[in-house]
């Protein structure tokens, strides 16, 4: 694709060769008439156009019909159609801004995983589909592993807990009606390997309040209140006498060496049929390693919810592309130094936005202010005066998630100053050093809203937030930064980022 291959900007650089920059991310771009079908192929890489699509036509949707079978996997083929037929697509784009989808493509011999995503624009006064497809072979493929590793983690720990049921740490069967201890294992409340505690000599018989009463005493660590009412036996035959079979409860165990062991005691009870008397089979397993595995598996399903961020954190909207490019385009013959700026501006804002989706890798945040001013000089082209934007920046001196002050400012445009209308407003970017931590603000003068409402609408389903709560659990998660919103109706709003120092998670 090119904005026109009869003009060449002073820079040197073909408009061609900028499109391969700012398009990188891309396989293609189409614009689709949306009532003739016609296209135009606005941007192709090399390894797509390897596929021998024609770039330009009078009917898209044939074109894309004849080419299905030569590269779309076998698969994927009769989805393909359906999720690309014209009426389907109008018809979604009609009622919702997005549709996209994933398929795989044959490259190479084997199957590669792509998305789809189109929007819905009129362009003076006829309608256009805006289609991008980007190759996320690598974004799904990790994904995959991760969901089939969680998968592989819950049955481990299904597999793991029958295998504790299967060999308890200990157990002590007890008479409850008559207070005896009918047998148990040499050391009931000890871990395999574990240094023990000898349980010592009794009485005989061994009465089971005088067992369970050293046991407390000399063994329960953590819980010992909880612990000495669920075992108690009076407590036991009358939960059984109320219909129930088990009770169990939480503690942790001394060991001889010094250490402390997370256990769980169940008490599975039942009637001996020939005496009537109420029993208690009193099984003790080591939590130990499900607690570990537990952790393991939250730190997994952590990595995989970081993954889906960072695919989504990034999105490059194919409508943002052509609005900006459009206008870009229009400067190009009236002013060539104006759009030599605007677009290093857009290469900028695009590179980090490439950047920010395959890594949370810390940046100065001078580098994410450069970011935010490139971004806004796009803005600024298309909104003018209308526009303004203050940077009151006292601290700089500090590493930040890339990417995340960006998507406020972004948010404060146009959500707050846009929707002014005329009036326009201004965003203020502001940076504080505090002794135990650095503050950021992002505030506007604009509409504002009613923060409550817009909460409750968000756990109705009424609106997605989905951009703004990754964004919180980005900075939550990596830099223990609070996130605070306040607005006003009519006023505008302000977003607080709040870093603790010493606080970043490597």
């Amino acid at each position: 694709m090119t904005f026109d291959n009869q003009h060449i900007l002073k820079t040197g650089l073909s408009s061609e060769a900028i499109m391969r920059a700012l398009f990188e991310n891309y396989e293609s771009i189409y614009d689709i008439d949306a009532e003739t079908s016609a296209y135009q192929c606005y941007h192709e890489s090399n390894l797509y156009s390897e596929l021998g699509i024609k770039s330009s036509g009078e009917d898209f949707f044939a074109v894309l019909s004849s080419n299905i079978p030569k590269i779309i996997y076998p698969e994927d083929q009769p989805y393909v159609r359906k999720m690309l037929f014209r009426e389907t697509m109008l018809r979604v784009l009609k009622k919702d801004r997005y549709y996209s989808f994933v398929y795989r493509l044959m490259l190479g011999g084997k199957p590669v995983y792509h998305k789809v995503r189109a929007t819905l624009e009129t362009v003076n006064g006829r309608r256009h589909i805006l289609l991008g497809v980007r190759n996320v072979d690598e974004t799904i493929r990790q994904e995959k592993a991760h969901t089939e590793a969680i998968v592989s983690m819950y049955q481990k720990e299904k597999n793991h807990m029958e295998a504790i049921l299967a060999s308890a740490e200990g157990y002590i069967e007890v008479n409850l009606t008559r207070d005896r201890v009918l047998e148990m294992s040499p050391n009931p409340v000890s871990a395999s390997g574990s240094p023990v505690i000898e349980v010592p000599f009794l009485g005989y018989p061994l009465l089971y309040s005088v067992l369970n009463r050293w046991i407390m005493e000399n063994r329960i660590v953590e819980n010992r209140e909880r612990y000495e009412k669920v075992s108690d036996r009076e407590f036991l035959i009358t939960g059984f006498t109320q219909g129930e079979k088990r009770a169990s409860v939480y503690f942790s165990s001394r060991r001889k060496d010094g250490g402390v062991q997370p256990c769980r005691e169940v008490f599975y009870l039942y009637q001996d049929n020939p005496s009537g008397d109420i029993m208690a089979l009193c099984v003790i397993y080591d939590l130990t390693e499900q607690q570990r595995k537990e952790k393991e598996l939250q730190e997994l399903e952590s990595k995989l919810q970081m993954s889906r961020i960072r695919n989504s954190t990034s999105q490059m909207q194919p409508h943002f592309l052509y609005n900006a490019l459009g206008s870009i385009q229009e400067i190009v013959l009236t002013d060539p130094e104006y759009a030599s700026r605007l677009i290093g501006d857009f290469t900028t804002h695009m590179r980090s936005c490439v950047r920010a989706m395959s890594s949370d890798a810390l940046i100065p945040f001078e580098q994410e202010l450069s970011n935010i001013k490139a971004y806004v000089n796009i803005e600024k082209m298309r909104f003018g005066d209308k526009l303004n934007v203050v940077y009151d920046v006292e601290a700089s001196d500090f590493m930040i998630l890339p990417l995340s002050i960006q998507p406020l400012v972004e948010n404060a445009i146009r959500h707050g100053i846009y929707e002014r209308g005329a009036k326009g407003g201004t965003v203020t970017v502001r940076s504080r050093e505090y002794e135990d931590r650095w503050v950021v603000e992002v505030e506007d003068d604009g509409v504002g809203f009613d923060v409550a409402a817009f909460q409750e609408m968000i756990e109705t389903g009424k609106k997605d937030s989905t951009g703004l709560k990754n964004l919180i659990f980005r900075l939550d998660t990596v830099m223990k930064a609070d996130v605070e919103v306040q607005s006003t109706v009519g006023s505008g709003t302000r977003v607080t980022v709040s870093i603790p120092k010493g606080e970043v998670c490597e």
